[in-house]
């Protein structure tokens, strides 16, 4: 969004000065402004945004190892990423509002700054920004960890439901299979059957014709199928 980026330049120039020592263009009418106040200060004042909602807070924790992955068939295609609304699947796994604001805010000032910005710049740019909206560092890391927990659970309980469907389809084709074969065979007994008969209808037509042919009698009509 261009309203993140540009507030992600401005935090840049507060924490980053060029070759010479003199502060990143785009940066001065702030400084002139504002020569005494701290960073965070500076910080709140440029972003202009509301304080994180009020709620439950999931207090961090280390990130819960994921279970191992049934085996699963190779995929038919390329993969295509589905359309997932992921704010609800984290819902639906116990992260409120609150909690998906964190790191959504996070995630937003990451996007606004340049990506040639050092890594330990942009963690200061970032930590001083988070601190000045009122959000707590640990309680980010806490809902990121619980975020990450919430896909694993959720690809696993989609991954048991993709199994039980296969297994469900591969029992009826198998039963199919079976019932494909028993058909195939019931048709040859039939068909076997049929011949048999007819074999022996032809046999008994012949000692029928012979009795005519000594009357010198002219054969019935054939039956009508």
């Amino acid at each position: 969004m261009p309203e993140e980026k540009g507030l992600g330049s401005k935090f840049l120039g507060l924490f980053v000065e060029s070759k010479d020592g003199t502060p990143e263009e785009g940066t001065e009418a702030v400084e002139r402004s504002d020569k005494e106040k701290t960073p965070a200060e500076l910080v709140a004042e440029l972003a202009g945004q509301s304080a994180p909602k009020k709620g439950s807070v999931v207090s961090p924790g280390p990130a819960a190892a994921p279970a191992p992955r049934p085996a699963m068939p190779a995929p038919s295609g390329p993969v295509t990423a589905a359309t997932v609304d992921f704010d609800a699947v984290f819902k639906t796994t116990g992260l409120d509002a609150s909690d998906l604001d964190r790191v959504r805010k996070a995630e937003e000032l990451l996007k606004g700054l340049p990506e040639s910005t050092p890594i330990d710049v942009k963690r200061q740019i970032v930590e001083a920004s988070l601190k000045a909206f009122g959000f707590d560092i640990a309680k980010i890391v806490g809902a990121a960890q619980q975020q990450l927990k919430a896909l694993d659970t959720w690809v696993r309980l989609n991954e048991q439901q993709t199994v039980k469907g296969i297994t469900d389809a591969q029992t009826q084709i198998a039963q199919l299979e079976d019932k494909v074969i028993s058909l195939k065979a019931d048709i040859t007994k039939r068909t076997d059957q049929l011949a048999s008969l007819t074999a022996a209808a032809e046999g008994r037509k012949g000692q029928v014709h012979r009795v005519l042919e000594f009357f010198n009698a002219p054969a019935a009509p054939a039956a009508k199928p």
